[in-house]
């Protein structure tokens, strides 16, 4: 890791100032990749020199796991880096008539860049020491360190300040008791017959019969519509629908769209608006006046199907009586609620062990996470309906879904205003990272190669591509696999 300082020499006014040049890999699992990386790196300087020098270093703690740290070589440790670099200096000197660093001293010396000899004898002094100093403190360096040389010559020694970004220490609480403690809550499975019956009728809904109609719509009915949308004059960019369908009283757009709908039959247009509410999920359209031009292109009528045992063997070959199907549904349903009571308590677990944690966390770890989520987010974001329809949608103040969804338009903010939605989150990410690598480590559940490999081979993804996602999940799963035997 430290093999990799560049240093840029100023003399004027007379100190040096040069930077450490680091990756880091944040991706999943976060933590325990930049960890790995870093110490790797870091063991990589250890062995690049055969004894560590004498120096005298002083440091201090500041928030956020930065260290401030002073080191000074006397003249004599940083006159050894000189000799060296001076030697190595001479062997590289061409001179007419004389071999490759056979010519007399005198001559070459003539020849060497003393500024570049000096430059390259800071280097190597301010690799080892600093090198030395991650050693005995067990720091693992996790950004770009910031250095400043304040005194510097062949004849009187080195001294350099370092602020320095660590791997943070970490205090777990105790996290077997809270696991215990979470899990008693864990509660009942039952499934409600409401439930039953609203997965059936969902099933019926979906192999409805429509029929084209003349009549007014009313509610219930499928509407097949062309939309245009306006605010204070301007087209909404994605705000226009040709062909889309919806069920009336159920699409979800702004307040009160549907109603302007009932009793208009096909092919008539209606012009209407509406006033988007104060707490509205796009800010961009909160409280303001939008404007609607709907041409109505047919209208269609419902007949969902009798429930019995006919429709149940219309849905395929593995059901042949309704009382099967009711068996089935409700296995689903237990088991879908289970998954979810387990990512409950999991989160629970997960959420009690940091509060009672201690981790001074480095801002460059939120940093570089709300980096990644942006780019996974736009990644998730189609680039042709990055704005528009679902801005007009609502479901308790989010994009609507279900019939006449226009697929992934929605309005994607701007990066600033990602970052400020997006930090609290990324901050939660890293910290449970943070706790579930030190429970790994502590517990050494360390995922194997093999572990990881089949984790990769079961999602269909190849090993060494998404190796460090598939780490994550085996790591992840093996945490909580342990807290629950608690």
């Amino acid at each position: 890791m430290l093999d990799e300082i560049g240093i840029i020499l100023n003399f004027d006014p007379p100190a040096i100032a040069f930077s450490l040049e680091l990756l880091t890999a944040l991706a999943a699992p976060l933590v325990t990749k930049l960890y790995a990386d870093a110490m790797k790196r870091q063991l990589a300087g250890r062995y690049l020199h055969f004894a560590f020098i004498a120096m005298k270093s002083i440091f201090r703690k500041l928030p956020g796991s930065v260290i401030d740290l002073e080191v000074a070589l006397e003249a004599q440790e940083f006159h050894s880096y000189w000799q060296t670099a001076y030697e190595r200096a001479l062997e590289q000197v061409e001179i007419k008539g004389f071999r490759k660093g056979l010519a007399p001293k005198e001559l070459a010396d003539q020849a060497v860049d003393k500024e570049k000899v000096f430059e390259e004898a800071a280097q190597e002094a301010v690799r080892v020491s600093l090198n030395e100093a991650t050693q005995e403190n067990n720091w693992v360096i996790i950004d770009q360190p910031k250095i400043e040389v304040t005194h510097a010559a062949p004849d009187k020694g080195l001294k350099y300040k370092a602020q320095l970004t660590v791997f943070p220490e970490i205090e777990l609480g105790n996290y077997k008791k809270i696991a215990k403690k979470v899990l008693s809550e864990k509660q009942e499975i039952k499934i409600e017959t409401q439930e039953m019956e609203k997965t059936l009728n969902w099933l019926r809904e979906s192999r409805a019969k429509l029929t084209r109609v003349s009549r007014g719509a009313v509610k219930g009915d499928v509407i097949e519509l062309n939309l245009k949308s306006y605010v204070e004059g301007k087209a909404i960019p994605g705000g226009e629908l040709k062909n889309d369908r919806l069920i009336l009283g159920e699409s979800r757009f702004l307040p009160g769209f549907d109603d302007e709908l009932v009793n208009h039959k096909e092919s008539e247009a209606v012009d209407f608006s509406l006033t988007a509410p104060v707490d509205y999920w796009n800010r961009e359209l909160q409280s303001k006046r939008v404007d609607f031009k709907v041409k109505v292109n047919a209208v269609y009528e419902r007949e969902l199907p009798e429930l019995n045992d006919d429709f149940i063997r219309g849905l395929g070959p593995n059901f042949s009586t309704l009382a099967e199907a009711r068996t089935n549904i409700e296995s689903g349903l237990k088991l879908e609620k289970e998954e979810k009571e387990r990512e409950r308590l999991r989160l629970k677990i997960l959420e009690e062990i940091i509060k009672t944690s201690k981790i001074d966390m480095p801002q460059i770890m939120v940093d570089k996470n709300l980096d990644n989520m942006i780019l996974e987010v736009k990644a998730m974001m189609n680039p042709h309906t990055k704005q528009g329809v679902a801005s007009l949608t609502q479901n308790n103040n989010s994009p609507r879904s279900g019939v006449g969804v226009n697929p992934g338009a929605v309005n994607l903010p701007k990066d600033d205003e990602l970052r400020t939605q997006l930090a609290p989150r990324a901050r939660e990410r890293v910290l449970a990272n943070l706790v579930m690598h030190k429970i790994t480590q502590v517990e050494h559940l360390e995922p194997t190669k093999e572990e990881v490999d089949e984790e990769a081979r079961k999602l269909n993804l190849d090993p060494q591509t998404y190796y460090d996602y598939s780490y994550g999940r085996v790591e992840t799963r093996k945490v909580f696999e342990f807290l629950e035997r608690q």
